[in-house]
């Protein structure tokens, strides 16, 4: 069966599978290449007839060589990656333009690697079950989506933040043309992890977004992953320096658009690996241009003029253990290291040695009163201060304002290599999207036949939340509202019911650690 819509550019033929129609690679944008190329998203041109929408289309520049035995694994899809990225894809139950909720999918990968069609990320599952439309996008990664051009004389031929205004405008095409495909536009709740979640929260505070997401979960990420401006143009400096182009020259950014796409990525591996930023901030996160974001997030969020969103936001027991899985130096260091390690962390924030024994004295047992090892101890600090801390701050902010909030945390551990991947960064993903028995995390995980029963209660909350904003079910009626200072985490996949999302003492750690910093 090949089911065929209609859209405000041209018909899409679709094809059925996993109980639902599917539609992939629909161009909500032109091509970004040549002129397109740090230039705001511009619309598709009309086509005739029906377009093919059985296969995905291309994913946005990125690394993504792996050895033949994982490239079936790969976040990118076969087709490969290409400048016309501007790509989404839909999972719905029928094409009878009833109004049910539909759930906006932003991709992570750090702002420079993944896609909206890797197939852990299908929404045929949670399509099916909750009869609700699912749609995942890509989007500009790296310096093709993040680039600060303020400071070249022919900048003014460039947008800023287009990795955003991307995200921006497959929202936009989803609200005119979603009821097509049985969707409610006005039931929209945007999803994301990681980089996605964090995409999320600068979509909602941003001017720019028209108020388009009243409802939202956030996952491992929120609304401290921003750069300064200053912070901005150095790396802008250094990838042009990085490429041989003088920024001060009469047209830097017509040098840039010389480059091939190949030439950009090398740059841009480069300004990754020696641009030296504040721990848990990435080169080619979202900056502060003075219109997609002109203040903070947390700053800019909305509440004083505008309601405040509907939030379920959380983060996942050991985050940080995803970062040194393979990192055999970290997991295993001495306390001299650690010493070292904490101190210059504090140092860059404005403490030293007085938080890092602050910090030595609250993280040195577990949440179970066990002792941590140095490497333990690390991670732990790490994982609380990139994605813990900054989830609980946007869940005080929202609450605060007005918003309902709701609080999760993710307990779910491994059975390969228990003790050092753990209920780690991203280990949520396939339990959401009900994709927890294919090949690679049955393996990577050792996934059980009853772990599907999680993925399914997993499921089954964030659907109620994507049709009411509560995430409460059946089988898990007692969650209450999240109160900023003291609120509760509902633990999924852990032995516990109910978990400070932050406990008294590392909330007073972390008010240490920012009353040093002065802010």
């Amino acid at each position: 069966m090949h089911p065929k819509v209609h859209t405000s550019t041209g018909g899409l033929s679709g094809v059925e599978e996993e109980g639902v129609l599917c539609f992939r690679g629909i161009p909500y944008a032109a091509s970004t290449e040549g002129e397109g190329r740090f230039r705001a998203p511009m619309p598709v041109k009309p086509w005739s007839g029906f377009r093919d929408a059985s296969q995905p289309g291309f994913a946005a520049i990125q690394p993504f060589r792996l050895p033949a035995a994982f490239r079936r694994f790969s976040t990118v899809p076969p087709i490969g990656i290409s400048e016309d990225c501007l790509f989404l894809n839909v999972w719905t139950p029928a094409l009878d333009h009833r109004p049910r909720p539909v759930m906006f999918w932003i991709h992570g990968g750090g702002f420079t690697r993944g896609s909206g069609s890797w197939y852990l990320y299908s929404g045929a599952n949670l399509a099916r079950r909750g009869d609700v439309v699912v749609v995942s996008i890509n989007y500009r990664l790296g310096a093709l989506g993040a680039l600060m051009t303020d400071e070249m004389s022919d900048g003014h031929s460039a947008d800023s933040n287009v990795g955003l205004r991307d995200q921006m405008a497959a929202l936009q095409w989803v609200v005119k043309n979603i009821s097509d495909f049985g969707g409610d536009p006005s039931k929209i709740v945007a999803f994301g992890q990681s980089a996605g979640a964090m995409s999320v929260a600068s979509l909602i505070a941003s001017p720019q977004s028209e108020s388009l997401i009243q409802r939202a979960i956030l996952q491992s990420g929120a609304a401290r992953n921003y750069l300064e401006p200053d912070q901005a143009k150095s790396v802008s400096r250094n990838f042009c320096r990085y490429l041989e182009i003088d920024i001060e020259s009469q047209s830097p950014l017509s040098e840039l658009r010389k480059k091939t796409a190949e030439e950009i990525l090398k740059a841009q591996l480069q300004v990754s690996a020696n641009q030296r930023m504040p721990m848990g901030m990435m080169s080619w996160q979202p900056s502060l241009d003075g219109d997609i974001l002109t203040k903070p997030p947390l700053e800019q969020w909305p509440g004083k003029k505008e309601q405040a969103p509907q939030i379920l936001i959380g983060a996942n027991l050991e985050e940080w253990k995803m970062f040194t899985a393979t990192d055999g130096k970290r997991r295993n260091m001495d306390e001299a290291t650690l010493r070292d390690y904490l101190s210059r962390t504090f140092v860059e924030a404005g403490g030293g040695l007085e938080l890092t024994e602050l910090a030595l004295e609250y993280y040195q047992h577990s949440e179970e009163g066990k002792s941590r090892t140095p490497g333990q101890i690390w991670s732990a600090i790490q994982g609380d201060r990139v994605f813990h801390l900054p989830a609980v701050q946007l869940a005080d902010r929202n609450s605060e304002l007005g918003g309902q909030t709701w609080f999760y945390r993710f307990d779910w551990r491994s059975r390969r290599l228990k003790e050092r991947v753990g209920a780690c960064h991203s280990m949520e993903l396939p339990f959401v999207f009900g994709t927890v028995q294919k090949p690679l995390p049955r393996w990577l995980l050792k996934a059980k036949p009853e772990d599907q029963t999680l993925s399914e209660h997993m499921q089954e909350v964030w659907l109620a939340f994507a049709r009411t904003g509560d995430p409460r079910t059946e089988a898990s009626p007692e969650w209450p509202l999240y109160q900023s200072q003291g609120a509760q985490a509902r633990v999924l996949g852990g032995s516990k019911r109910e978990v400070p999302a932050l406990t008294r003492s590392l909330r007073n750690f972390w008010a240490h650690e920012s009353g040093e910093r002065g802010s």
